[in-house]
């Protein structure tokens, strides 16, 4: 690691030296080569690009080796949690529907009992890693775990099996999404986190486009090697993957500021993002206490964004079908129905960056979300109106296919609702976490049921009441958003936390 960091060093002495050519004093200056108020644009431009680039070499340094080693962590660990999570959709529609004897809502019980595990391990993780357990331990080992797990569904060879594993792995998941943006808010500025929050979140589209992929090269090259199908093989595969990314995380995981023991970071560099967060308001990691939980559930910030993020959730499961439509119809083969899919992850990919470089470059949360819910409600709306049994023998095939790729783009938007959330609750790290965790765990508790009926996976492609139900919760999640933007500016938070001095501390 230490050839990590000499790099950090001198890609950072080579960018103070070409900041410091243009300043007052150096050769271009005496020559007219930039006054000090076109230097100071061009630092705001650089800053929205990337918001280090308009800081002080000191802090560019920091940033650059945290970024170095948590996005590093955090996006390929995402990447191997989502890939786990939603691969089972790939093996149903490559041969373990039929080798399983998977009939009616199978398929959708498997997404229930993982649901159920993800729903039970949130809170406790939580908890668990604010107040007991360092992150550096709790989510890599968590990983570490569920990837054996995952390897172990390739030799299920009946459903009761696989609705057990999938329950325990998405009991250990539960702690990667809340844990990792809990992670993100204890060292990054409301200026940085969004692009970073978001950057995170694309892993999660580029592990369903790779899914797709990876199933479609083993269907083709691998079905029946060593007597085992290529659905065995995919998970197999996804565990192998996950097992050094979990082994990384002991090693890249710095915590918290204020209780570090990376050795990637050296003393002056802890103490300067300390002082980082305490200028944001942004509390060192504490007990949970029963007062705390009181205060907390005093706030309206764990109400409205609980409902809000319920209807993101509940709006993101409809693509989760497209490829079963896709099979349904009986028009595609096994690789068309893995691989059409995958597009609309690289759309997501594309749109969730826009959405993060212009929620920072603006600094508004609120109508980056409203933006992405309004497109995907346009998608929800087509797929209302022409997917239905009235139209199954002449389709409008490029209408549905742009109306499934428009409802992708809401999910873009999960990186700016958590940085929404850390922004709002500033003022205390186990508010943070704890709401973090309960919208989580709240909007899939209804993810545990509701896809049971609707979208029955016996009434595909049509689901009667699938794609209206999603319209509502888009339509439903735009309102709630512009009521924390209301209640935020007219009912500030924090009024029940008091500093050292005993002042309420409101921010």
């Amino acid at each position: 690691m230490a050839e990590k960091e000499a790099a950090f060093n001198s890609s950072e002495a080579m960018a103070d030296d070409a900041t410091s050519s243009s300043h007052p004093g150096s050769p271009d200056a005496e020559h007219g080569a930039s006054s000090p108020a076109d230097t100071s644009r061009r630092r705001r431009l650089a800053g929205i690009v990337w918001d280090s680039l308009e800081k002080s070499p000191e802090d560019r340094r920091l940033i650059a080796k945290i970024d170095w080693f948590i996005l590093s962590y955090v996006c390929v660990a995402y990447f191997v949690k989502y890939l786990d999570q939603t691969n089972v959709s790939n093996a149903y529609v490559s041969g373990m529907k039929e080798d399983l004897h998977m009939v009616g809502n199978d398929l959708n019980y498997l997404t229930t009992y993982w649901t159920i595990g993800y729903i039970i391990g949130q809170i406790p993780s939580q908890i668990i890693m604010a107040s007991y357990v360092p992150p550096n331990i709790w989510l890599p080992a968590l990983e570490l775990t569920w990837s054996i797990l995952v390897m172990g569904m390739a030799g299920a060879k009946n459903m009761t099996t696989m609705y057990v594993l999938r329950f325990f792995v998405g009991l250990l998941e539960a702690s990667a999404y809340p844990g990792i943006m809990t992670l993100l808010g204890n060292w990054y500025l409301p200026e940085e986190q969004c692009k970073r929050s978001c950057i995170y979140q694309a892993s999660s589209s580029v592990a369903q486009m790779f899914s797709g992929y990876l199933q479609a090269a083993l269907y083709a090259n691998m079905n029946g090697v060593h007597g085992l199908a290529a659905w065995r093989w995919l998970f197999i595969f996804d565990g192998i993957i996950g097992i050094p990314i979990a082994l990384y995380g002991f090693f890249a995981i710095p915590n918290s500021p204020s209780t570090t023991r990376a050795r990637w970071l050296k003393p002056h560099e802890k103490q300067r993002a300390i002082e980082r967060m305490q200028s944001v308001g942004r509390r060192a990691r504490g007990r949970l206490t029963l007062r705390t939980t009181i205060n907390l559930f005093r706030e309206w910030p764990v109400y409205l964004f609980t409902l809000s993020f319920v209807c993101y959730i509940q709006a993101t499961r409809v693509y989760s079908y497209f490829n079963v439509w896709l099979k349904a119809t009986g028009r595609y083969s096994v690789a068309q129905v893995n691989l059409i899919p995958t597009a609309g992850f690289g759309i997501l990919v594309f749109f969730t960056l826009v959405f993060a470089w212009t929620s920072d470059g603006l600094q508004v949360r609120w109508p980056i979300i409203v933006w992405g819910a309004s497109m995907s409600l346009i998608g929800a709306i087509i797929l209302s109106v022409t997917v239905t049994h009235a139209h199954a023998q002449d389709p409008n095939v490029p209408a549905i296919l742009a109306g499934f790729f428009l409802t992708y783009l809401t999910t873009g938007t999960a990186g700016v609702y958590m940085t929404y959330i850390t922004e709002v609750l500033s003022y205390n790290y186990l508010h943070r976490a704890m709401v973090i965790a309960l919208t989580d765990t709240v909007a899939y508790v209804f993810v545990a049921w509701l896809p049971l009926v609707s979208f029955n996976t016996g009434e595909a492609p049509y689901f009667r009441i699938g794609y209206k139900l999603t319209a509502a919760f888009l339509a439903m999640q735009i309102v709630t958003i512009i009521m924390v933007a209301v209640a935020r500016k007219y009912y500030p938070v924090g009024k029940y936390e008091k500093d050292e001095d005993g002042e309420v501390a409101i921010r």
